[in-house]
């Protein structure tokens, strides 16, 4: 159906109210002072915005729980990244910190507009160049060195996924999925010390700045940790959401896979399903057609390789992992819950090697409860509903 008149487009995105659109991340909870590299299986959900983003502090809880399902990792506080911006900016009186905060406070002075604008890029374009040439010192490259061969082994004989993991993402009604960096496979001690820097710099992308700070009332208090998860080489990988997420009904897993490593999570047509948790059952919604898998590469980066034509990318044994998984999450992660304490699905990033389950990240699914509530946009699918329940015989002629 085609929206006909702009009344209609003002009932379905009217404006949001102040508490609704605003990113508030937990000041008053931030630890800034920590600064020791963290081994991931120490970190725990309640870390999540303390001294890490949610993407270690979830996983080191997901460790916690399935260690034989979740490689080690090691992150690099808040509080390091703060520790940059204490720094002087080129050598002038005021830090990088002090730049940021009096810069903000005048350009939200001034009237929306032209003006305006140029002068947020302006002070954009200043941090993110900032970020991208730091040079974090002698001493964090030491003891960086020392904790990678702790946690991973000797410099050279494995790869890391150099993720960007912020204190204004998985918030109330945001997620920031897809915003920051991720540099996958990065091989060698020196390419990770120049990986890290990018990372640290990615929240001040054209992209991820624009998304955020323009809802943001403290925009001064962005910090970005770093994840550094070891490369597994998965054969297979993708994820899964634990609901139907077209209809929004439980007692459904919504999975979408494909070939090589970073499945279903970068434009690739994946193989999409919809699996009953309780009976088991699997509908097809979507083959997977990508003509080509991602393969991690001995000396880092990835590949891309043909894949071979299979009917399915999942086996029967690797659904009832992701279902067991299902089952049995609920039982030892109570943790994902909206702004007002009520339940939500998650939203798991998984792989399989040799029909193994691992998991790489989990995060709660968030949807815009506003468009699901509203009846234009409800109507419009009354009809496609009313006829979920027919049968479609592939063999025969329509």
């Amino acid at each position: 159906q085609v929206i006909k008149d702009e009344g209609q487009l003002n009932h379905i995105f009217e404006q949001k109210t102040e508490s609704e659109s605003l990113i508030r991340p937990d000041l008053e909870k931030l630890d800034l002072a920590k600064r020791d590299l963290i081994d991931l299986s120490r970190l725990r959900a309640t870390d999540s915005g303390r001294i890490v983003g949610p993407k270690a502090a979830n996983l080191g809880e997901l460790y916690h729980h399935y260690p034989k399902a979740v490689a080690n990792g090691l992150a690099i506080p808040f509080g390091v990244f703060r520790s940059l911006l204490d720094r002087p900016y080129k050598d002038g009186k005021q830090t990088v910190f002090e730049l940021m905060e009096a810069e903000y406070a005048k350009i939200l002075s001034m009237s929306p507009g032209s003006s305006r604008d140029k002068k947020m890029e302006s002070l954009r374009q200043k941090i993110q160049n900032y970020l991208l040439n730091i040079d974090p010192g002698d001493d964090f490259r030491r003891r960086l060195a020392e904790a990678m061969e702790k946690v991973f082994g000797p410099d050279g004989t494995y790869g890391v996924f150099v993720r960007s993991d912020t204190n204004v993402e998985d918030l109330p009604g945001f997620t920031g999925a897809g915003l920051n960096k991720t540099i996958p496979n990065v091989v060698g001690l020196e390419n990770v010390l120049a990986a890290i820097p990018v990372v640290w710099a990615s929240p001040f992308s054209k992209r991820a700045f624009a998304w955020r700070q323009s809802h943001m009332d403290s925009p001064q208090h962005v910090y970005a940790s770093v994840l550094l998860l070891r490369s597994v080489p998965s054969e297979k990988s993708g994820v899964m959401v634990t609901r139907d997420i077209d209809t929004g009904e439980q007692g459904w897993l919504s999975v979408a896979v494909n070939e090589g490593v970073g499945g279903a999570v970068d434009g690739q047509a994946a193989e999409s399903l919809r699996i009953n948790v309780n009976t088991g059952e699997v509908r097809m919604l979507a083959q997977a057609t990508a003509t080509w898998r991602r393969e991690l590469k001995s000396d880092g980066g990835v590949d891309r390789k043909l894949v071979p034509e299979t009917d399915t990318v999942l086996t029967e044994k690797e659904i009832k992992q992701l279902i067991n998984l299902a089952q049995d999450l609920p039982k030892r992660w109570p943790y994902i819950l909206d702004a007002d304490g009520n339940p939500l699905p998650a939203d798991i990033e998984f792989g399989f090697i040799k029909g193994k389950l691992h998991l790489f990240q989990i995060r709660p699914f968030l949807e815009s409860a506003q468009a699901r509530g509203n009846e234009y946009l409800a109507n419009l699918d009354k009809e496609m509903a009313s006829q979920l329940d027919q049968e479609v015989k592939l063999d025969e002629k329509p």
